[in-house]
């Protein structure tokens, strides 16, 4: 499916007369001045959509959709996944892929290296009856600090188009799901999507599939792209290669296993199964708390700093701790703070068989608390650079 244009429509004042007539005509500095810009808020940065009804629905960008830059996924870097033991109807399929979430984000770190801008696509595959698999992709566009500003005003230019949005938690986008995908927000959404990404600036791509429900397997990888050439993320604790995860569920608690282990840059290996948390002393219970806290805080860690499967398993687990064990997160010395609200809605907290981030678990919307943070840094870090003058 193709973006639509975003169409700027600019009102004039003229004075028309004839020459007899006495009235002034209006000059452009008795022009009104143009109304203030609204603030941004979580929702206006990190964006999750309604699920589509299919994978026909209208407003939702696919891997073939292309602007300027080109298409937004090629087929030939989403070929370059590798094949794992995915039963069909839970596995990616390239024509069924849609977009459910859009990132903004002015300062991606990467080890060793100043602030990345870019725009963030995570795609799901969407059955006929409107559901999404448990497997997505998260696509990587870089920008240039010169687009930024402007990326800035046309995210509240966004935000002026959806009233729907409260300035409240991350939630599923209001102005989307009040209007539609053919509505004034989602037009211009997936417009200035495609005016900014695509091919052209595509430079990282990660996976996550997930194996037959009954085994409760998923798969992680990724890959970097630098001047068209694909290279195998280098995930810190994992290196070179995919992580597999696989959960063995119990009478009200579970256990993860992960391979490769991780160990680096936190030991996160006590939470990883319920039996070993309850058994825990309290202040090993806390330490590995902490581990979480600093995982989940985008001012400790970029997600460059971490591997895959300990972000992805946080929110289970620590919303297990909460719920089970009368410990949380949010009062170890190291989690996140902000003025914003940071309250967790959808499913993903305690909910140990879905390990989706930000996105979506058949029809139930999952997300994390680290995207939550990731969304209110992000969101602070706009308004202070660019503020709306």
């Amino acid at each position: 499916m193709r973006g639509s244009a975003i169409v700027f429509v600019w009102f004039a004042l003229a004075a028309a007369g004839c020459e007899a007539s006495s009235e002034p005509s209006v000059t452009p500095d008795a022009a009104a001045p143009a109304a203030k810009l609204p603030s941004l808020g979580l929702n206006d940065v990190s964006v999750l959509l309604p699920v589509p009804s299919s994978p026909s629905a209208p407003g939702y960008l696919g891997p073939t959709s292309a602007g300027e830059r080109g298409e937004l996924l090629p087929m030939a870097v989403y070929d370059a996944i590798p094949p794992f033991p995915v039963v069909p109807k839970q596995g990616l399929d390239y024509t069924r892929l849609r977009a459910v979430a859009v990132r903004f984000d002015g300062c991606f770190r990467h080890p060793q290296s100043d602030c990345e801008a870019q725009i963030r696509l995570v795609m799901q595959p969407i059955t006929d009856k409107g559901d999404t698999r448990d497997s997505a992709v998260h696509l990587f566009y870089k920008l240039s600090d010169a687009e930024l500003p402007g990326l800035v005003r046309e995210l509240r230019r966004l935000r002026s188009l959806a009233p729907e949005v409260a300035d409240g938690p991350l939630d599923v986008h209001a102005g989307f799901a009040a209007q539609g995908g053919e509505g004034p927000y989602a037009t211009a959404l997936n417009a200035l999507v495609l005016r900014l990404a695509g091919e052209q600036n595509f430079i990282r791509m990660t996976f996550f599939l997930r194996a037959p429900p009954t085994n409760e397997v998923w798969f992680f990888g990724g890959f970097d792209r630098k001047d068209g050439v694909l290279a195998q993320l280098d995930i810190v604790g994992v290196g070179k290669s995919n992580q597999r995860v696989i959960l063995t569920p119990s009478d009200g608690g579970y256990s993860f296993d992960f391979l490769p282990v991780e160990k680096a840059p936190e030991d996160t290996s006590l939470l990883l199964s319920s039996d070993g948390a309850k058994a825990a002393s309290r202040e090993a219970l806390e330490k590995a708390l902490g581990a979480f806290a600093r995982i989940e805080n985008p001012a400790k860690y970029s997600p460059d700093d971490l591997p895959c499967a300990g972000c992805h398993v946080s929110a289970a687990v620590t919303g297990y701790a909460k719920q089970n064990l009368q410990a949380e997160l949010s009062k170890m010395p190291d989690a996140f703070t902000s003025t914003r609200d940071l309250s967790l809605r959808g499913g993903a907290s305690g909910f140990t068989s879905s390990l989706r981030a930000f996105g979506w678990f058949g029809k139930n919307a999952m997300i994390s608390q680290r995207v939550v943070n990731e969304s209110a840094a992000v969101v602070d870090d706009f308004e202070k650079r660019f503020p709306e003058k």
